[in-house]
């Protein structure tokens, strides 16, 4: 007997206008911030398209989350992942509300896609997981 567990989408990139706004106006207006425009303007409809045909692809992880934390008044998950890897992620909630569903034991899925930082420092990751989506068990 399997049962189905009750996903409930908690952060939607599409609805987080704020956030597109940011990375787009770092993106136009310095060199040194925002996301190369590699499949067009982070959060364009260029940009959707992209995600859409899979020319910018869409990864999927699917784990329990391990940890709630901030980093510097920034907050942020672990989770460990179906194959056994650990993550770290930004708590990201369309509203606020939702911040109290990530909790240590939960079933999250993230969605993300990976694009290229607009400056490389040294040591650091020269690529952003961006995330699209977050699904939490109910």
């Amino acid at each position: 007997m399997s049962t189905t567990l009750n996903m409930i989408t908690i952060y939607l990139l599409r609805l987080d206008k704020e956030q597109i706004r940011r990375v787009q106006e770092a993106t136009k207006t310095t060199k040194e911030w925002g996301i190369e425009p590699t499949h067009g303007l982070f959060g364009s409809p260029e940009w959707w398209d992209h995600i859409r045909e899979g020319t910018l692809p869409m990864h999927h992880l699917k784990g329990i989350i391990t940890r709630i934390y901030s980093t510097i008044g920034w907050p942020e998950f672990a989770m460990r992942a179906e194959d056994g890897k650990e993550y770290t992620w930004s708590r990201y909630a369309n509203d606020p509300e939702f911040d109290s569903l990530y909790a240590v034991g939960r079933p999250i899925e993230i969605d993300y896609v990976i694009q290229r930082l607009r400056a490389y420092t040294a040591g650091l990751n020269p690529q952003s997981e961006v995330v699209i989506a977050v699904r939490v068990g109910e």
